[in-house]
């Protein structure tokens, strides 16, 4: 059983950005399966670059469309992704000095925030387009 299962509740209607969540749950698990099953710093790093990258890329695209859609809570929502950003480049840095070892706390921070980013923030947003596309 994977550590996060991804649920229908997590859409936020936006085909793309849902599929992008997906990737990046599935590679949460991928960290989470390698640190848990003990494969090694090597393969606990490259999980970790893997997060890092998708995640930069994944909110890159949801800013683009906060963009497009003159998205209101643009700012806040930015804030949001560069704070979760930081965190993991913390957990990156540490990873290049070979000193991470990931911890429950931190898997439990990781996926709590990126369940409660979607759920909450991000299906704003896609409400806030699903209305203005009806209005």
């Amino acid at each position: 059983m994977p550590y996060i299962e991804w649920r229908t509740t997590y859409e936020v209607g936006f085909k793309l950005i849902d599929d992008q969540h997906v990737k990046l749950i599935t590679i949460m698990n991928e960290l989470y399966d390698a640190q848990h099953r003990g494969t090694g710093q090597m393969i606990v790093t490259k999980s970790l670059l893997e997060l890092v990258d998708y995640t930069v890329y994944h909110f890159s695209t949801e800013e683009k469309l906060f963009t497009q859609y003159e998205y209101p809570k643009k700012i806040q929502h930015m804030k949001e992704h560069q704070e979760f950003v930081d965190k993991i480049n913390d957990l990156k840095a540490e990873a290049g000095k070979g000193n991470l070892l990931l911890s429950i706390k931190t898997m439990e921070y990781l996926k709590d925030w990126t369940i409660n980013h979607i759920l909450g923030t991000d299906k704003e947003f896609g409400e806030f387009v699903r209305e203005r596309e009806l209005g």
